[in-house]
């Protein structure tokens, strides 16, 4: 694949989100996805969407502006190794 300079290519972001959460063991179908193409984005200067992701097991939910300048990929992987998305271990004491 050759890429001209100044074109860019567009990648979908929730099949992306799949794929990592698949890579990282994670069950797919425990996870919501919605992309949102706004005008939200256009406010600080970007240009992309904004794309939630929600954990069903979990209830934790985050939101990722999407685009070409956005690190959203890399705030994703973090917020997953993280753990946000894992259930909360309570031990009693």
């Amino acid at each position: 694949m050759s890429m001209r300079p100044g074109k860019t290519t567009s990648i979908d972001p929730v099949a992306t989100l799949r794929g990592l959460l698949r890579a990282h063991g994670r069950a797919v179908e425990d996870f919501e996805f919605e992309s949102h193409d706004s005008g939200f984005q256009e406010l600080f200067g970007g240009a992309g969407g904004i794309v939630a992701v929600r954990c069903r097991s979990t209830g934790e939910e985050r939101l990722y502006a999407t685009g070409a300048d956005s690190a959203w990929l890399g705030a994703f992987l973090v917020d997953l190794a993280a753990g946000h998305f894992a259930a909360v271990s309570r031990h009693v004491v």
